[in-house]
């Protein structure tokens, strides 16, 4: 029998329902085919990113809607929570309205709110049935700084969460704690199998944690990497992936040993009243019509839409530079894109692009042109065949599609018989070479403009002015204004091999 048995959940993204939203068949995931049994030794926890990032998220704040977040959480029995990055996304009221609707403690020791008013905690010590004293603290990864909008951070204050995590962890042992348990919304830095550094940033911190502190299990997230049972620096490690694809499950026997386990959600759930109308709510919404496409836009193979271009991507920049009247536009493909029907309903549009972000328009050289498209093409590789695969850069420690930007108002081509940073062989805007010293007007989602993805020459770029509305609604009011969108051939972009083109 275990002594203490853990159920954590994370970037579930507001994934409650057995709906991945591109259609209405049942499907094995959410928060509410879930198990959690629980007795005086269970503890319930989440790692954040709840609030925002599906569908549904996106209906109940656009359409001024009550959360319903938290009364999954509190009917689930949650306990501990931490917040994730994406949780600031929609500003301070809706993370306040989150939160205190919540029953669960929120733990989060490098946030602080200058007002006084969220219920956030550093650290708690819990003293379980059968008299284990577990303390717990939850921290976040301070790159919401660098990411999110300055508006949504006025009243608080994000620090760097390793030194948050060493007072957290000194008081906890002070206090005499048997076991430490950290909630972090961050990933690993580090292969665990051959302790290769991953990255040279801190945005994931867990290895150092592990390495620094006396942590029996942290509980991590935010690179939506699914495993269970990995040990580091004699810390147990878990993981879960996003959108509530599954879950985990930690035991703790009688000698205090560790052990974990992934588990699947049901595709079969029972939902209250309110749920149910929410649902059939969400539903009615999603598929109301909104425009006419000349053709269907569907996503392709993610290595061939990068050869050789998107047309979704095409229409996102279209939307882009309709929006701003920039010269440029750049955009990305989410990991999972829904794609559009010809018939396009409002599901197509906020199932393809997931993301809350608003649009920004930088003034920008060719040189940096230059830079970002050589950032582009490193998401290619050559193998000793000479076949083109992703690179794996992109893919691990996790999958970074979103990554890669296509582009329109320019053309360029790619040679990736050359080595990664002298790829770029042409860049052409209204028939005349793009020269480094050339200026033109670039519009970008605010998440790239702040350099995130190793863009850094956007950060330096100066800021000619922002849309703030979100682009999921820009491309709503697209096509409200165009009854009827033609949808041309792709010609942006070329990919060479040595002379042969792909």
């Amino acid at each position: 029998m275990s002594r203490l048995t853990i159920y954590f959940t994370s970037d579930t993204h507001g994934y409650l329902y057995n709906t991945t939203f591109a259609d209405t068949l049942p499907k094995p995931v959410g928060m509410l085919g879930m198990e959690f049994p629980k007795d005086g030794n269970t503890l319930i926890v989440d790692g954040g990113d709840t609030i925002q990032g599906s569908p549904l998220t996106y209906f109940l704040h656009e359409k001024h809607r009550r959360q319903i977040m938290a009364d999954v959480m509190n009917g689930k029995g949650y306990d501990y929570i931490t917040l994730g990055n994406h949780d600031f996304n929609y500003g301070p009221g809706w993370l306040s309205e989150f939160l205190n609707g919540l029953e669960a403690v929120c733990l989060c020791a490098n946030v602080e709110d200058l007002t006084g008013t969220l219920p956030i905690r550093k650290w708690e010590i819990r003293t379980m049935a059968n008299g284990l004293r577990i303390g717990l603290f939850g921290i976040v990864t301070h790159w919401v700084n660098v990411w999110e909008k300055k508006e949504n951070l006025k009243t608080l204050r994000i620090t760097p969460p390793v030194p948050a995590a060493h007072e957290a962890v000194r008081a906890l042992q002070e206090a005499g704690c048997d076991k430490i348990i950290g909630i972090y919304h961050g990933g690993m830095e580090k292969d665990l199998k051959t302790g290769e550094r991953l990255t040279e940033t801190d945005e994931n911190e867990a290895c150092r944690l592990c390495e620094e502190l006396p942590i029996d299990l942290l509980l991590t997230g935010h690179q939506h990497i699914p495993f269970a049972g990995k040990m580091w620096h004699g810390t147990h490690l878990v993981q879960t992936p996003c959108y509530g694809k599954s879950y985990v499950r930690v035991e703790m026997d009688d000698e205090g040993n560790f052990s974990s386990q992934l588990f699947t959600p049901s595709a079969e759930q029972t939902w209250t009243e309110e749920e149910t109308a929410v649902r059939a709510d969400l539903e009615s919404w999603l598929d109301s019509p909104v425009g006419h496409l000349s053709r269907d836009l569907w996503p392709g193979d993610r290595l061939q839409m990068a050869l050789h271009g998107s047309e979704i991507a095409d229409f996102f920049n279209r939307v882009q530079l309709w929006a701003t009247g920039a010269d440029v536009s750049c955009t990305a493909l989410p990991n999972e894109c829904r794609g559009f029907s010809r018939n396009v309903t409002v599901r197509d549009v906020v199932a393809s692009y997931i993301y809350p972000n608003t649009l920004c328009v930088l003034k920008i050289t060719g040189k940096d042109m230059r830079e970002a498209l050589e950032r582009c093409a490193t998401y290619f590789t050559v193998d000793a065949q000479g076949g083109i695969r992703i690179s794996e850069s992109f893919l691990k420690p996790k999958e970074e599609h979103y990554n890669y930007d296509f582009f329109a108002g320019i053309k360029y081509a790619f040679d990736l018989s050359r080595p990664c940073g002298s790829r770029v062989i042409r860049i052409e805007r209204n028939g005349q070479p793009v020269n480094d010293g050339d200026e033109m007007t670039l519009c970008m989602c605010d998440y790239r403009a702040t350099g995130a993805g190793q863009f850094p020459m956007w950060k330096a770029c100066r800021h000619e002015k922002d849309v703030l509305t979100e682009i999921s609604e820009l491309i709503l009011q697209y096509f409200a204004e165009h009854a009827m969108i033609d949808i041309p051939p792709l010609s942006t972009m070329e990919t060479y091999l040595g002379t042969r083109r792909l």
